[in-house]
């Protein structure tokens, strides 16, 4: 599966314009609100990420981007709500593991 992904990410997410990069930033912001994940924490960066994040705010950011990749959608405010049910459906997994 991290290969998938690791394919999935031929962009880096630091090669997106500012823009795009700012918007998957704030996705990735308003998505540890939601679910009540400590953005300076370190817990999800082995769950989330690709192997490079230091932060849980990072690792959001590179899963969104991957999310987003893998959707075949754009950053944008209209696709937090498939974000935040995609990330429910990931925490479901992970506590009935």
């Amino acid at each position: 599966m991290r290969t998938e992904l690791m394919l999935l990410t031929a962009m880096p997410l630091n090669r997106l314009i500012p823009s795009e990069r700012r918007t998957v930033r704030n996705l990735a912001s308003s998505l540890c609100v939601a679910m009540g994940i400590l953005q300076e924490g370190c817990h999800l960066v082995a769950i989330l990420g690709l192997g490079g994040e230091r932060t849980n705010q990072e690792a959001m950011e590179t899963w969104v981007y991957c999310e987003l990749v893998k959707q075949n959608l754009e950053a944008g405010r209209d696709s937090l709500p498939m974000l935040i049910n995609r990330l429910q459906e990931l925490e479901y997994e992970w506590r009935t593991y």
